[in-house]
């Protein structure tokens, strides 16, 4: 792995050559408001702005939902990266060139390798509206494809020729290593290279980032199978990509939802149809990476296979896991026999799938459908309730509350039944609570903006962090995570921190700094007032607060000793000397 000290510069660089208020300016239509600048969050639906963005500090924070941090998380949270997709994403922006990583011919390959990718991705596109296209335009037209669609999709067709592409890759100065990597070129017994896609319509994946990752071909006369995709490569894993995502997350963020299908035309057919939400899993076993991917943009899944695949045990585990990773999951049911393409394409099809879409039933109902069938026959009941238990065990039980009535029936329990019966399965099978996603979000909010000031203050101010000692610092913060984050700045320089939070992908640090920068800049001083003397005082009459508050409780349950009696009245005394300075909500 790089180094820390390469990391962090590698941030610093780009940093350098970048402005938030450039980046941000791209997605949110920013005005000038005192010191910095303001507009609607892109986090959340708000009609007055509450998003601050601050030129001087280059970072932003949003006093509506919390969200804050610095370009990188801007980028991070707005279009669904991790750190390195993020790094690599800006400094191209800027012109910086990255430091390689350890294993640097992989990586230096992987640049390479993209560019590789869309060489093809346009040689593909050519050869569609080329009279050697004219098989597969006759197929796209009657699949309902026209040829703005079919642009608009980037669809292509790759030549029925054994090594079309590969002449043109070596005309390109591509290597034959690198075109076997970009998966494009396989090679034959007798050592020669020939085209891993031949006379096959083309659709191309691209990641989350928008970048050519990868291909799916599908046959369109003759033999071979129906569908081929590249294989896994240093670009492109199946586990971690949606196709058609780069262009759904817009509006899966403000639509709340995404709907996921299985195939490439599916996902195509919703998008034409208004539905840009839509994004396909290439197959029905759905992984954690694209759960990951999918709760980044919106909290609400809606899953539309076919009526053979929603009810098989390996479906209904991946929904599981989509559930498990903090999404809502919803069952869309079309007639037997259909997919989504099918159904659009067909008369009166988008009202049915509206339908559908509002009839949508819940992941807890749509097991209990599928197996309903075990559970009315006594030789099977015992196994489709099993496997019922096995799924609401991964379950958080206010997901299951609305139906217990409903399941306890079905199941043969009485309500009051049910619990327990939960319970005795969990011990015997002795599974491990489910996670509970969203977490640091709600974390966020629970953070004093004092805590958050002194905090900031420290981060920026040199001096501060010098004269200051763990001991003096640490009494004034309540908040375990604002003691880590105090003494990790007082322990290490920001440079070095900042690119460590960002490789740990741990966005609250920074969040929490830019909230303390926020808060800072709505504190009224006077004149001769010095914001760390004041934020600090306000923090030490705070923590004297806490006290008092605790001695009270004590001396109301009767519990005090006289000794704690007396500090009470100190305490007391000690908080009517001098007026805070400033305040903030307790």
């Amino acid at each position: 792995m790089t180094s820390n000290f390469s990391q962090s510069n590698d941030v610093a660089r780009v940093k350098d050559r970048l402005d938030i208020l450039d980046v941000v300016g791209d997605k949110v239509r920013l005005h000038k408001a005192g010191r910095g600048y303001v507009g609607l969050c892109p986090f959340h639906d708000e009609k007055t702005p509450s998003f601050h963005v601050s030129q001087e500090r280059q970072n932003y924070h949003c006093f509506g939902c919390g969200k804050g941090g610095d370009v990188f998380t801007f980028i991070m949270e707005t279009e669904g990266l991790d750190f390195r997709q993020a790094l690599e994403l800006l400094a191209e922006r800027a012109g910086v060139e990255l430091t390689p990583q350890e294993n640097t011919n992989k990586r230096r390959s992987s640049g390479e390798l993209r560019e590789v990718m869309e060489i093809a991705g346009k040689a593909f596109c050519s050869l569609l509206t080329a009279p050697e296209g004219t098989a597969a335009r006759a197929y796209l037209e009657r699949r309902g494809i026209s040829r703005e669609v079919a642009y608009h999709f980037e669809l292509g067709w790759s030549s029925s020729s054994w090594d079309t592409l590969w002449r043109l890759l070596k005309s390109k100065q591509v290597s034959t290593q690198e075109a076997a990597d970009a998966g494009l070129v396989l090679e034959s017994e007798r050592g020669g290279f020939y085209d891993r896609f031949r006379g096959r319509v083309m659709f191309p994946i691209r990641d989350v980032s928008g970048r050519l990752v990868a291909f799916g071909g599908r046959i369109v006369d003759g033999e071979g199978a129906k569908y081929i995709n590249s294989p896994e490569s240093a670009l492109y894993s199946k586990r971690r990509n949606l196709y058609l995502l780069h262009a759904a997350k817009s509006a899966i963020r403000e639509r709340g939802r995404a709907i996921l299908v299985e195939g490439y035309m599916d996902a195509l057919r919703l998008h034409v149809h208004g539905y840009t939400e839509a994004v396909a899993s290439l197959g029905t076993a759905l992984t954690e990476e694209q759960a990951k991917l999918l709760k980044r943009f919106g909290n609400n899944c809606y899953i539309c296979y076919d009526s053979d695949a929603a009810g098989q045990d390996a479906t209904i585990k991946g929904m599981y896991t989509l559930q498990d990773y903090g999404l809502d999951v919803y069952v869309i049911e079309l007639p037997a026999g259909k997919d989504p393409d099918e159904l659009l394409s067909s008369e009166g099809g988008k009202e049915f799938f509206d339908a559908a879409l509002e009839s949508a039933r819940p992941l807890v109902l749509q097991h209990l459908h599928a197996v309903q069938k075990l559970l009315l026959d006594p030789a099977t009941r015992r196994s489709g309730v099993e496997s019922l238990m096995d799924g609401l065990l991964q379950l958080q039980p206010s997901a299951i509350t609305p139906y217990v009535p409903k399941l306890a029936a079905e199941m043969g329990f009485y309500p009051d039944q049910f619990w327990r019966e939960l319970e005795s399965f969990r011990r015997n099978r002795k599974v491990e609570r489910p996670r509970v996603e969203g977490k640091k979000t709600r974390e966020r909010a629970l953070y004093d903006p004092l805590e958050a000031a002194l905090c900031a203050i420290l981060w920026r101010d040199e001096e501060c962090r010098r004269s200051c000692s763990p001991d003096e610092i640490l009494p004034l913060l309540a908040g375990e995570r604002a003691k880590d984050i105090a003494l990790a700045i007082m322990m290490d320089s920001p440079k070095e921190l900042e690119a460590r939070w960002h490789m740990m992908d741990d966005r609250l640090p920074l969040a929490f700094l830019a909230q303390g920068d926020s808060f800072c800049d709505e504190l009224m001083f006077s004149r001769d007032a010095d914001p760390w003397n004041a934020v600090c005082e306000a923090l030490r009459r705070k923590r004297i607060k806490d006290r008092l508050d605790y001695l009270d409780g004590r001396m109301k349950r009767h519990e005090a000793s006289l000794e704690e009696m007396a500090e009470f009245q100190r305490v007391a005394a000690s908080l009517k000397v001098k007026k805070a300075p400033v305040c903030a909500d307790d």
